[in-house]
This record gives C-alpha cells, sequence and structure tokens, in this order.
C-alpha cells in the first residue's frame, strides 16, 4: 500500500510505481458531496493505466477545486479478471460551504442556469467554500454553462453584504455590463412618476445594471417613500430590462403599492423599562397612517429616556405585525438597555483656559451620577455664547474607563 498527502497546493514527488489499470475507485471522508462527483473531478477512471505522477495529478486537481483542504489518495493492489491493478481510495476533508452564492447576470434566468450547473457539476450548488480556489472553480463552471447557452460571456466573482441578512454573498455576474439609459414605472399611483423618477435618476441613470442592484437601489431609494405614507408593504413584483442600444438597456419596475396602514398598538418589551416614561416621550401617533420616518423618530425620542438614565448603549427592534382585515399594524418594540454607564470627568481641550474654566464651572453633572447623553448637547447648545467666534469646529467624545462602566466625556473645540 502507498499513500499521498495533498494540502495547500503542495504535492509529493512522484515515486517508483508499475503501470496498472485502476480497478476499483472509492471516495473517504465526503460529507457533502457524492464520491461520484468527487471521482468525475479527480479525472480517474476505472480501466485507466496510471503511476504515481498520474495521481498526484489527480489529487492536485482535486485540491485546486478550493472544496477540500485536504487530499489524500491510498492504492492497493486488486486482481479483477485475474489481472493486476490497484484499488484507489481518494481520502479527502471537505471545506465548509457556507458562503451563499447568487447569479445576477442580465436577460438570463437564474433558476434555469442554476439547473443547468447542477447537473453538470456535482461539486455546484448555492452556497460555497470561502476560498480563491472555490470562487475561481465556479467562474469556470458558469463560463462553460453559458457558452453553452451561445453566451460566451466573462463572469467576475464579487463578494458584497446581502441587504436584509448582512451576511456576506458571492454575487456572480458578467465583467462588462450594460448601463441603464431611461428608468420607467408601471403600477403607482399614490406616488407621480416624477417623484420616483427623481429618486432613482441619482442612483441609477448611466450605472451598470444587473437585477439585482437595481432591486437594491428601489428598495434604499422608494421604500422609504411609501414607508413615509403607511404604505408599508409596498413590493417591486417585477423589474424588467430591453434593449436600448450602444451597450444601454431600459427598465421598467412594477410596483405594488399596498394599503395604507394604520398604526395600532405599539408594545414596548425588555427588562425594567420605565414604560410609562418612555411612550410619553414617543407619542406615537396611534390610528394615523403608520408613517415609519416618523415611527423610528419617535423610537429615538422613547430611548432618550433611557439614555438620561446611563443606558447610553440602548437599541431598539420594532417588530411589525399586519392585520389585513382592518388594515392596521401592531408594533412590538424589543428594548435592550445595555449596561448602565456613570459619568467620570470633563475635559475641554482647545480653547484658552479662563474659558475653559467657566465652561467647566457651568457643567451640573456630578461624577458617579447615571452618564446623562442627552445633556451634553443641552450643555453645548447653553455655552455657546461663552465661546462664540472662539472656534470654527467642535466635537464631543465619550472615553469609556477600561474593566468599569465609568465614562469621561471630552469636549473639543478647534
Amino acid at each position: 500500500m502507498r499513500s499521498c498527502h495533498v494540502a495547500f497546493a503542495l504535492v509529493l514527488a512522484p515515486a517508483a510505481l508499475a503501470q496498472r489499470p485502476i480497478v476499483e475507485i472509492k471516495v473517504a471522508g465526503n460529507e457533502r458531496l457524492a464520491p461520484a462527483a468527487v471521482i468525475a473531478a479527480s479525472g480517474l477512471r476505472t480501466g485507466q493505466a496510471v503511476t504515481r505522477a498520474e495521481l498526484d495529478v489527480a489529487a492536485q486537481k482535486l485540491f485546486e477545486t478550493g472544496f477540500f483542504s485536504s487530499v489524500n489518495y491510498r492504492y492497493d493492489p486488486k486482481t479483477a479478471g485475474g489481472l493486476p491493478g490497484y484499488a484507489v481510495t481518494l481520502e479527502i476533508s471537505e471545506e465548509a460551504a457556507r458562503t451563499p452564492v447568487e447569479l445576477d447576470i442580465p436577460g438570463l434566468d437564474a433558476e434555469l442556469l442554476w439547473q443547468q450547473l447542477k447537473s453538470a457539476d456535482g461539486f455546484i450548488d448555492r452556497q460555497m467554500p470561502n476560498n480563491d480556489r472555490a470562487s475561481d472553480y465556479y467562474k469556470r463552471a458558469i463560463e462553460a454553462a453559458l457558452r453553452k447557452s451561445n453566451h460566451a460571456e466573462e463572469i467576475v466573482m464579487k463578494t458584497e453584504a446581502d441587504l436584509h441578512t448582512g451576511k456576506m454573498v458571492v454575487i456572480c455576474r458578467p465583467a462588462h455590463l450594460p448601463k441603464v439609459a431611461a428608468i420607467r414605472f408601471e403600477g403607482n399611483a399614490a406616488i407621480a412618476d416624477g417623484a420616483l423618477q427623481a429618486a432613482m435618476a441619482k442612483v441609477a441613470m448611466d450605472q451598470e445594471y444587473t437585477e439585482r442592484d437595481f432591486r437594491r437601489k428601489l428598495e434604499l431609494n422608494l421604500r422609504p417613500l411609501y414607508d413615509e405614507l403607511g404604505r408599508l408593504t409596498a413590493a417591486f413584483p417585477s423589474v424588467k430590462m430591453a434593449d436600448a442600444g450602444d451597450g444601454a438597456v431600459a427598465v421598467t419596475a412594477a410596483i405594488d403599492e399596498g394599503p395604507v396602514w394604520r398604526l395600532g398598538k405599539v408594545v414596548l418589551t425588555g427588562d425594567a423599562l420605565p414604560l410609562a416614561d418612555m411612550h410619553d416621550a414617543a407619542r406615537f401617533v396611534y390610528g394615523a397612517p403608520a408613517n415609519w420616518r416618523q415611527f423610528m423618530a419617535s423610537v429615538v425620542k422613547m430611548e432618550q429616556v433611557l439614555r438620561r438614565d446611563g443606558y447610553i448603549t440602548v437599541s431598539s427592534k420594532p417588530a411589525r405585525a399586519f392585520h389585513e382585515a382592518t388594515q392596521v399594524v401592531d408594533v412590538d418594540v424589543a428594548v435592550r438597555k445595555g449596561p448602565q454607564f456613570l459619568f467620570g470627568e470633563l475635559h475641554i481641550e482647545g480653547l484658552d483656559e479662563g474659558t475653559e474654566k467657566r465652561l467647566a464651572a457651568l457643567w451640573k453633572l456630578p461624577g458617579g451620577a447615571p452618564m446623562n447623553q442627552p445633556y451634553i448637547d443641552e450643555f453645548v447648545r447653553s455655552a455657546l455664547p461663552l465661546v462664540r467666534g472662539k472656534f470654527r469646529t467642535f466635537s464631543a467624545g465619550l472615553n469609556i474607563h477600561k474593566g468599569a462602566n465609568v465614562v469621561d466625556v471630552t469636549l473639543k473645540f478647534h
């Protein structure tokens, strides 16, 4: 029995091996990948007469796919039909395939292309290992599939954050993309074409087009307009492109504006919250169209109650529940207070000594008190007459003591 190990693109030098046929190929260590797919990717086949050098090449070929952290092989003498040969075992350790992959190729049906890719190659799936070798493997496989469909396009693999999940995703798209020459809308009534055009023109016109990118721009630039009207379920069911000549396209976005939702109940959940004070500060407009920009501004006001009491890392996560029969939306706001911080010391920089002392004398928050974060802005506004004309820019910084929930405040005047 002889064995070889390939890892990190290392291939052992060939050793003496009688050239005999492979009578059996097995795979060990695979979890996600099918044995047949691993064998096919290696290039080995039964009946093939191999040398040690050819087995090394097969192992290296597997490693270069990017799907394996290590590749070993073992060969043992085995007789078949009275003739001597080898039983070869490919011993592999798979890389984790955790990075989502999206196909974003204008003019092509992504689902159909996925079907073609997966039927042609057992390694290809909608998640891939996060390494350059796997990225190159996907690129070659996609370009080969496109050539079969008479689309001889160069593909680039681009890693970016997913808009909804925040996690990284690999986008497969053409290296050379058409540019947007015109934008049209269908189905809109609550917002006129002119307002929609103005919102999209600055981010999409004359820019490279893919459906995924265009949809992201719709979400980022048009959804806030509908959210302000209380149309919280507005959707963009289809985006179509048409050739506009000279490497340009005209894009038509369908809009389902949905109903106007009215604000129902707002429930605040969290540990030991001063609920009455928070609701008073927020002043949610119950029964009115659920203007989401206004709602989130109310959440900020609500959080100020906690920030005044030293909870400077407070965060809120609203969850909406839609009631279609009444067109009312209830909101459950999960509030995470975080730790309570205490005020330490005030530092003032950038002014003459006399002015710094006068400002420090006006500061009313004592050391050891809860770190009242909104007080900083209130203090600066009240102190501005004393320093007017003595600075061009101003900044306020919070410096947290290492290992303690104590915060120093530094006011810098430049």
